[in-house]
């Protein structure tokens, strides 16, 4: 297996529209704890980080994934970091704090060395 180092932006808003930066902040906590979390349970998961802005209520991540290709590495990816959204309360229809404004999200393949 190889690690593939991937990265992916995302972008929110908020459903009602009255959030302030501190909630922003505190979904941002919400969501690298829960990071955090799934990291400690999946050995395949190598050195999240995530960086973002609360102005532009953005936030990118970047992590190794442990897999056989990069295609394998993009579906796990992309399964983790929604799975991380959700246990973050992101796109879970009781809880309508933020959901991404980015609809398709270009997942690429990052130099360790430099990312």
């Amino acid at each position: 297996m190889t690690i593939h180092h991937l990265a992916v932006d995302l972008s929110f808003e908020s459903r009602n529209g009255t959030t302030t930066d501190s909630d922003f902040d505190a979904f941002t906590d919400r969501f690298i704890n829960e990071l955090d979390s799934l990291q400690e349970c999946d050995p395949g998961i190598i050195d999240p980080d995530v960086v973002g802005s609360l102005a532009q209520r953005t936030l990118s991540v970047t992590m190794g994934v442990r897999a056989d290709s990069l295609e394998d590495a993009i579906r796990l990816f992309s399964a983790n970091v929604r799975a991380t959204l959700h246990a973050a309360e992101c796109e879970t229809p009781t809880w309508p704090h933020f959901v991404p404004t980015t609809r398709t999200h270009e997942v690429r393949p990052v130099d360790a060395a430099t990312g």
